[in-house]
């Protein structure tokens, strides 16, 4: 990709509209745009991060045995009729078609998955397993806020596990959790934890939220030393005292990007969800519910670790691995050489983005920051000179002091690939 093709808006100045610092560098980058309150287009760059964060989601759903599927946005009332929450979900929009059949927009999709896998399960040997989507929902919030961190619509990794055995779901519950885990910690995200939470609205028995620790959140959880974490449903507020060890637990804020449940039968049952079990019976399958909020992610990761100057993504979530800027130069050399760069990494595979124009050199820098590849590759008649490439890294929390900082033109392409290596470590 060249920069000046690359279908995105950078915004001189401040970003009207925008209540939080990850909020206004993602208007300020062009990675979303606001087509109605509380939904967004997703430029080129947001899209690649979303992307990047779908690909993370489904290796490590993948590596727990999930299966992906895909369900639809809307679905007709009967179904949420049947489950019992068409009446009590205040967040789920109601419409008619033109044949006067009721439908929603499904905010969730426990009751379609169980719709689904009535046509599927049989037998109790066809258990344990897991579905999982990523696909967009739609619930009718009150307000909207802080860009992708509350939106009306946007885009969801849910999962739902099917069950013999509380000990079964409970065994599965805890690979998800370690799953997500690993989820967040791919995605760059380091202040991220897990807390006991209620079950509201889903229903069930256990359920935990992840939570990115940061002062902007608008949940307040509540962590011990002991490692008991809960949300403020589940705490009393006046003493704030762990229920586990009676220590005086501390009061932060977050954002929730993952929840996970324990939901039992209450959806198999009400949807009389059946399976054959081993001693002839008729049994309703246990089921667990998994969720992660992808755009939700991308936003948390901006309000954690973006600086003043743009996104600070790592090699698993940025749009590019990789900008090649050429600087221009009176001998005609640099933009040559750094279209050659451009071109080779390409050839080799590598997300790059080009920055060729006719442009001042503290712009090309501050669009650099921006789109923040983690690799910065700058072609300089300078460099040029003593047969090098100049290398910036965007950020990152590695010991750089043995990586180079220039190296000759005949080794630029397996010296940046080592670099991608080292900074996925």
């Amino acid at each position: 990709m060249r920069i000046e093709n690359l279908c995105v808006k950078r915004l001189i100045g401040e970003a009207a509209g925008a209540t939080t610092h990850g909020h206004k560098i993602a208007l300020k980058g062009g990675y979303i745009y606001q087509t109605f309150q509380g939904g967004y287009t997703l430029s080129p760059l947001g899209w690649r991060v979303v992307r990047n964060i779908e690909n993370i989601i489904r290796q490590e759903m993948d590596a727990i045995d999930g299966q992906e599927i895909l369900m639809p946005v809307v679905s007709g009332a009967d179904i949420w009729r049947e489950s019992g929450r068409y009446d009590t979900v205040d967040v789920l929009a109601k419409f008619k078609g033109r044949s006067g059949t009721d439908y929603v927009l499904n905010p969730t999709h426990e009751e379609v998955v169980v719709d689904f896998v009535k046509s599927v399960l049989e037998t109790y040997r066809q258990m344990p397993f897991m579905v999982y989507q990523i696909q967009t929902k739609f619930r009718d919030e009150l307000r909207a806020r802080a860009g992708l961190i509350r939106t009306r619509e946007f885009i969801m990794k849910d999962a739902y596990s099917f069950h013999e055995t509380y000990e079964d779901l409970e065994t599965y519950y805890n690979r998800c959790l370690e799953a997500y885990k690993t989820i967040f910690a791919r995605c760059g995200m380091k202040n991220v934890v897990h807390v006991l939470s209620s079950t509201g609205d889903m229903g069930g028995s256990v359920a935990h939220e992840f939570q990115l620790i940061n002062d902007m959140g608008e949940d307040t959880i509540y962590l011990c030393d002991c490692g008991f974490n809960t949300n403020k449903e589940l705490i009393d507020d006046e003493s704030e005292t762990c229920p586990k060890c009676g220590a005086k637990m501390h009061k932060v804020r977050g954002i929730e990007i993952g929840n996970i449940f324990q939901l039992g039968t209450k959806y198999s049952d009400s949807m009389n969800l059946t399976y054959t079990a081993p001693d002839g019976e008729s049994k309703h399958p246990i089921m667990g519910c998994y969720g992660i909020g992808v755009g939700r992610t991308m936003a948390a990761i901006l309000e954690e670790s973006a600086d003043e100057k743009g996104p600070i993504w790592n090699m698993e979530t940025a749009p590019f691995a990789v900008e090649v800027i050429g600087l221009s130069d009176k001998e005609g050399k640099t933009l040559p050489m750094a279209e050659k760069i451009y071109t080779d990494l390409k050839a080799a595979g590598i997300e790059v983005i080009l920055d060729n124009r006719d442009a001042r050199a503290g712009e090309k820098f501050a669009d650099a920051d921006l789109v923040a590849a983690p690799i910065r590759l700058i072609v300089s008649a300078k460099n040029l000179a003593n047969n090098a490439i100049e290398v910036k890294y965007r950020v990152n929390d590695k010991d750089t002091t043995n990586m180079p900082t220039s190296f000759g033109l005949e080794t630029y392409l397996a010296d940046t690939q080592n670099a991608i290596s080292e900074l996925l470590k």
